[in-house]
């Protein structure tokens, strides 16, 4: 029996219960384990932060990591990973190797592997972006142990191949309001979402509308059957309404001339968490977003513009907040003449002499747009 065919069973395996986790979010434990297996390393978790380590999250893990060395790093010493801008900034489902894309004494020198790393044996972490909004992002990743070497190109491309699968199932659970047990009906998980979304009946009535879609498209009556919108004509409702009743996207043109995309998931007969007073079913729930490039975020802009290393960028992000070397340093968990070595090769970039500099540089590339 070959090694591609065990491979691929595997895979499947992995798969089938990467799907079953998004619908029953206890049995992710379990189904990041075999993942872990899968792709080759000591621990898995799928987990989320911003650029600076500042804003963090766990969602879900598969128990192999000390819990309390856990806890530490989700409150403590985020801020210090150095691998924080190779992860935010990496490619959306692309299996990458940390060790292959940060420099190894910028790491062995951090406070972070004093503290954090080096007690628990981990020298690698191998990771897939799952999403990414500015300069925060959502992660699937599998940590090395001594043991397990370094990570390597049959981890990368079977990080890859979960990487999908992985996202879909969070954006699944999302979208099914499985992820919070304190959230009991699709209803008010809509109601929560950041994203504009409302929910129409096979004649294009509006039946529910969370505020986000208020905000998007100007509210009206949002109380009784065939409630509308300022902004949304009701030949458009129905263009909704008439689309396959199958997974799909259209562009429409509101009254006022925004042009926006809907991404529509038909919803199953009988779903009652959406029936309105009048007993209309519902058929679809519309996601609505403005037809508008996303502008890349400004640290990303500044990386690309001057060819700023990762660890620059951090060090470069750092003086943002501090005005002292000892407290970037402290902030960051690297010694001061790293900090004085990155800024150097920072100012030698972007043709700067002093933090100030770097400051003011940082808010020339603030777009003076407003991103809906």
């Amino acid at each position: 029996m070959s090694s591609n065919y065990l491979v691929q069973g595997d895979l499947s395996k992995v798969i089938a219960g990467v799907y079953d986790a998004a619908i029953s979010p206890d049995m992710w434990p379990r189904v990041l384990d075999d993942c872990r297996e899968f792709v080759g390393g000591t621990s898995a978790a799928i987990f989320a932060k911003d650029v600076t380590g500042s804003r963090r999250q766990l969602f879900h893990v598969d128990g192999r990591l000390d819990p309390e060395q856990t806890e530490v790093y989700f409150k403590r010493l985020a801020p210090m990973d150095p691998s924080n801008t190779v992860q935010v900034y990496a490619e959306i489902e692309q299996g990458i190797i940390t060790s292959q894309r940060l420099d190894p004494d910028d790491f062995a020198q951090s406070r972070f592997a004093a503290e954090w790393a080096i007690p628990q044996g981990i020298i690698d972490v191998g990771f897939a972006t799952l999403e990414r909004r500015g300069d925060w992002a959502a992660l699937f990743g599998v940590f090395r142990h001594e043991r397990d070497g370094f990570g390597d190109d049959v981890m990368a491309q079977r990080l890859s191949l979960l990487a999908p699968h992985v996202r879909r199932a969070i954006k699944i659970a999302g979208i099914l309001g499985h992820t919070s047990r304190e959230t009991t009906t699709l209803r008010e998980m809509i109601d929560g979402l950041a994203t504009a979304v409302i929910v129409i009946d096979d004649d294009g009535r509006l039946l529910q509308a969370n505020s986000s879609a208020q905000a998007l498209l100007g509210q009206r009556n949002m109380n009784a059957v065939g409630a509308s919108f300022v902004d949304l004509d009701r030949s458009a409702m129905r263009q909704l309404a008439s689309m396959p009743r199958s997974t799909g996207s259209t562009f429409i043109e509101t009254t006022t001339g925004k042009r926006i995309v809907a991404h529509v998931l038909p919803l199953t007969s009988g779903s009652e968490s959406f029936m309105s007073a009048g007993g209309s079913e519902p058929v679809a729930a519309i996601f609505l977003q403005p037809a508008e490039f996303e502008l890349p975020s400004i640290p990303e802009c500044l990386a690309r513009a001057f060819h700023l290393t990762p660890a620059e960028l951090r060090v470069a992000l750092a003086t943002l907040r501090h005005d002292k070397v000892a407290d970037v340093a402290e902030n960051l968990g690297i010694s001061e003449a790293t900090v004085k070595t990155h800024l150097s090769r920072v100012f030698s970039k972007t043709d700067t002499k002093r933090q100030a500099d770097i400051v003011k540089l940082v808010a020339a590339f603030k777009t003076p747009l407003t991103i809906g």
